[in-house]
């Protein structure tokens, strides 16, 4: 069976999350599990050491070994995805009204998003607007759209996590687990309100060019997780709709 080496920032409830949708869509190939931080710090530790001989995997099993789920080689490994949040308010030091800042920051993660393109080469970026809280959106506003209440501020980035929790009140992963299945049928069914594109659309560059210029021009992003994202580009929409029996 191939390998699929999974990364992700490091913080338990993200992986068990991801976790959960790859074992109930039956994503193929015995999963590996590294935590390695920023996505941003993960990248510059990348490029200062990164030639075109360079394997990854081979560099995250080294640099990583103490944070591996399990040993593996570096040859069996057939996949890599990056699972982390968009997150730039973390770079900006609070200059949240610095243009000149955020399109420092918004290049710095385009060019990320282009290194960790491919799947079966650097592994492929998937990216949670702001961050993966995104994902429980949908349960901490009952399943009801409204535009004002999917959109969030650079400025208030760093309270997203908190203010997801307020909502969600006392409903645990375990809650959030078992509504799945209606968390991506309110992202299948609401990505061209919140996003201006069908879902059949909303791949990983689309959506990433979408967010980059509304920050840029209105300093906010819309709320969209990554797990959709995924697996739209996974299963495509017909066999997802399958699975989902929409």
């Amino acid at each position: 069976m191939s390998k699929i080496l999974m990364l992700t920032e490091g913080k338990d409830p993200d992986k068990k999350l991801i976790e959960h949708i790859i074992n109930e869509f039956q994503i193929k190939g015995e999963v590996i599990w590294a935590k390695i931080g920023t996505i941003y710090a993960f990248y510059k530790d990348i490029k200062e050491k990164y030639d075109e001989n360079m394997d990854i995997i081979r560099y995250i099993k080294y640099k990583y070994s103490d944070k591996i789920s399990k040993e593996f080689k570096a040859s069996e490994v057939s996949y890599v995805y990056l699972f982390f949040d968009y997150d730039l308010h973390s770079k900006l030091n609070e200059e949240y009204e610095n243009i000149e800042k955020i399109y420092e920051r918004i290049n710095e993660i385009s060019e990320i998003n282009n290194f960790f393109e491919d799947e079966t080469g650097n592994g492929k970026l998937y990216l949670s607007f702001p961050m993966i809280e995104a994902y429980h959106k949908p349960i901490g506003c009952n399943y009801i759209y409204k535009e004002d209440i999917f959109e969030e501020k650079l400025v208030n980035f760093k309270e997203f996590k908190k203010k997801i929790k307020s909502e969600i009140g006392n409903r645990g992963i375990e809650s959030i687990k078992s509504q799945y299945k209606e968390i991506i049928k309110f992202y299948i069914h609401n990505s061209e309100k919140i996003l201006g594109m069908k879902f059949k659309e909303a791949e990983k560059n689309k959506v990433l060019k979408f967010q980059n210029e509304l920050l840029k021009n209105r300093n906010k992003v819309k709320i969209y997780p990554s797990i959709p994202i995924f697996l739209n580009e996974y299963f495509e929409v017909k066999k997802l709709q399958e699975k989902l029996k929409i």
